[in-house]
């Protein structure tokens, strides 16, 4: 017993915190007021450092692109008021010299109406007008056409695929069994608009995708746009771009072009949109990884040049570099270091602060006793 009294003695020589007797302390009013406020303070700024410790970051880092061998998706919700979806063709260029024309299988056309409605889509417009289905045993002539695997050109449509396989014009379709008054239907979309949506994926190099008027007739590898006779002839490409983005979407990713709406006056308007894209990779706390894309862009618009055809064009050019994004998010250490800090900080501050209070409180107190003091 003895042993563990000494012992305990010894303890209580090394305590840093030596306690006041109640009879030697003295509660004021200041000091209940300095107590409230401390609290307060130290409720807001642990709440603000629980949600710091909450919050996840992306540190951003930059490397060399050794990705350039992938494919790259662009989604794109483009809304074209005043020219029809069958006028429209979106095409893509690149400076390895691959071509690709009508990328509409991923991408679906809407038809509206000049009050901008929507009427349905286009391809399904056009299927509920086609005559009705000939027997199994009819095979359709293709005209001349490039014919598909089953030797048939049976409606319209695959009469117009065949012509564009042979790199023919699709001049006079009037003149075509399967296509009886398929110019008079293309002629009563006008004054119609259309809105596409959806993706497309084109190889990591620099080129284009563009929207232009007129059907696509390719030529080896080369293609141009023919607004034939029976097509409609008033239309410009005033457009808006609700969404273009270049990969997938994260929290980051900034795209300039969201929301651009430009109006054309004129109908030789053609409209250029220059983007610098810089591949980007984002790495989650729980191991997966997002590789996407962000892009800077400028706009060229000319209106004024009659030789060139009205369309709407988006270059992009690849950066060798890209950007790292790491999720970050704070340790459970550094947030209970902080909460000790803010702790500490605040009594130790307020302390300094009521003793200054109490000793000028009982300064006053004295000299108003003696009279010094009015």
């Amino acid at each position: 017993m003895g042993r563990l009294g000494g012992l305990a003695a010894r303890f209580r020589r090394l305590d840093a915190y030596a306690k006041t007797l109640d009879d030697f302390s003295t509660q004021t009013f200041a000091g209940g007021l300095l107590t409230v406020a401390t609290a307060a303070l130290i409720a807001v700024l642990v709440a603000y450092e629980f949600a710091a410790y909450r919050r996840i970051e992306l540190r951003p880092e930059l490397v060399v692109d050794g990705t350039r061998s992938e494919k790259m998706r662009i989604s794109l919700d483009v809304t074209l008021p005043r020219a029809p979806c069958v006028l429209l063709g979106l095409d893509v260029l690149d400076s390895s010299g691959d071509t690709q024309v009508g990328l509409f299988q991923h991408v679906a056309q809407i038809r509206l109406a000049a009050n901008g409605t929507e009427i349905g889509p286009y391809v399904a417009a056009l299927d509920e007008a086609e005559p009705s289905a000939p027997a199994e045993s009819y095979c359709g002539s293709c005209y001349g056409g490039t014919a598909p695997a089953s030797g048939c050109c049976n409606t319209c449509e695959d009469v117009h695929k065949a012509y564009a396989r042979r790199g023919w014009a699709f001049t006079d379709p009037d003149s075509i069994a399967q296509c009886k008054g398929y110019a008079a239907r293309i002629k009563g979309m006008s004054g119609e608009g259309c809105r596409m949506h959806g993706f497309i994926e084109v190889g990591k190099v620099a080129g284009n995708f563009h929207i232009l008027a007129g059907d696509t007739v390719k030529t080896g590898s080369e293609h141009t746009h023919v607004v034939y006779d029976y097509m409609p002839q008033d239309f410009d490409l005033s457009h808006t771009i609700h969404r273009l983005a270049f990969g997938s979407e994260f929290s980051a990713q900034r795209n300039p072009l969201d929301g651009v709406s430009k109006t054309a006056h004129g109908t030789h308007a053609q409209f250029q949109y220059f983007t610098k894209v810089v591949g980007s990779e984002v790495r989650f706390l729980n191991g997966t990884v997002l590789r996407s894309n962000q892009y800077s862009a400028t706009e060229f618009i000319s209106e004024s040049a009659p030789t060139r055809r009205p369309g709407l064009f988006v270059m992009f050019d690849i950066s060798p570099m890209r950007v790292i994004y790491t999720e970050h998010q704070r340790s459970l250490a550094s947030f209970l270091t902080a909460v000790c800090a803010i702790v500490g900080g605040i009594f130790t501050v307020a302390r300094l602060i009521d003793a200054c209070v109490f000793r000028a409180e009982r300064a006053i107190r004295q000299k108003r006793q003696i009279g010094k003091l009015i």
